[in-house]
């Protein structure tokens, strides 16, 4: 992987402001062929030399169309208590363990990083234009997503589209058709109040469009709460696990400078 650099050491990269007129590139909703299909199941971790040396979970009915599983976690999430300040953690899933056998990597935390498929990494005090902001559970959800868009050039190893797996309706419903809204009424909600993230919307705008402009279109499948899709799924629990490891780790020295990822050879 490649060394974390921070937003203000490397060039701009997609954070830009969405003005009232502004495109929007939405994504679309992932609908799987059958409801109570695990992840896993309908996404089997699989090899396809000819666009990657590394195994992916490849839709087993699409062989262009790769899933990640994402998940944010937010310990004393929405406190004001200035003795328990919220720690977010987020963990996104994009391959099988590592030839190490480990299951979680903590790049924030582990110096010699391997090629284990998932990683946890704490929710940054700051977003990508540098305003600082509280941590919350939708906020450290929706970075993992940005997180996890950004990992990796996944349009060069030939995927055409990208599945994006989660629990929070309030990520799928902002990717797929909140968005466009939001921009249209000035960053207001249907309450006429300001919405929240609106920094991490923006960052998600501008990976999505430069993957539809790459030819990988972004599509969201949402694991319903109590669905067996979520509750028979041992990578949904694993991933959700590593989320709250992240913000365990990391309770008592926030990440304060928005920090990409970027795997190399993974």
């Amino acid at each position: 992987m490649r060394p974390l650099v921070t937003e203000s050491g490397q060039e701009p990269r997609y954070h830009k402001r969405l003005t009232r007129r502004a495109p929007v590139r939405s994504a679309s909703h992932f609908v799987p062929r059958d409801p109570d299909e695990t992840p896993e199941h309908h996404f089997p971790l699989q090899t396809i030399s000819s666009r990657s040396a590394q195994s992916r979970f490849i839709n087993r009915y699409n062989s262009r169309e790769i899933l990640i599983l994402v998940d944010g976690s937010c310990i004393n999430n929405g406190s004001k208590d200035e003795a328990a300040k919220p720690s977010g953690g987020c963990s996104f899933t994009f391959k099988g363990p590592g030839r190490y056998g480990s299951e979680v990597e903590l790049p924030f935390k582990d110096d010699n990083y391997n090629d284990g498929g998932m990683v946890g990494f704490p929710l940054e005090g700051c977003g990508p234009g540098g305003e600082c902001y509280n941590a919350t559970s939708n906020r450290a959800k929706l970075r993992a997503v940005i997180a996890a868009l950004e990992f990796r050039a996944w349009q060069e190893e030939g995927w055409r589209r990208i599945v994006i797996a989660t629990d929070l309706k309030y990520v799928v419903d902002g990717a797929t058709t909140y968005l466009a809204t939001w921009v249209r009424r000035r960053w207001r909600n249907s309450r006429s109040r300001p919405v929240a993230n609106r920094d991490l919307w923006e960052e998600l705008n501008g990976i999505i469009e430069s993957l539809q402009n790459s030819g990988t279109s972004v599509s969201f499948w949402l694991l319903r709460s109590g669905s067996l899709a979520k509750t028979r799924s041992a990578l949904v629990h694993a991933t959700k696990a590593a989320a709250k490891e992240a913000a365990i780790e990391h309770i008592d020295e926030v990440a304060l400078e928005f920090t990409r990822l970027c795997g190399i050879m993974l």
